[in-house]
């Protein structure tokens, strides 16, 4: 799968705690390693992406590691882990 990083984002907070938190508990997955191609930093924060090439314009939640998180390009990561909702009202805020 790729994605490409929506950078300024880092002042935006969800009530679950981190990111990372937000989208272990809405993916229901745990991750080690950061998920882009041959990269094993476990420095790992909760990166609010886009996919790419894609109508989809969405944003989403995906852990990466502090480097790819500041990334600007797009990232081939593992399309073992899910993207999660970055929208509060569908995730953490729902029926609040």
């Amino acid at each position: 799968m790729k994605i490409k990083n929506i950078n300024g984002t880092s002042q935006t907070t969800c009530a679950c705690g981190s990111w990372l938190k937000h989208w272990e508990k809405f993916s229901g997955q745990t991750v080690v390693y950061c998920p882009v191609g041959g990269c094993m930093q476990k420095d790992l924060v909760g990166a609010h992406v886009q996919k790419d090439d894609s109508p989809d314009e969405k944003w989403y939640i995906y852990p990466l590691c502090s480097a790819h998180n500041k990334s600007t390009g797009v990232l081939e990561v593992s399309d073992a882990y899910r993207l999660v909702s970055a929208n509060k009202k569908e995730t953490c805020e729902k029926g609040k």
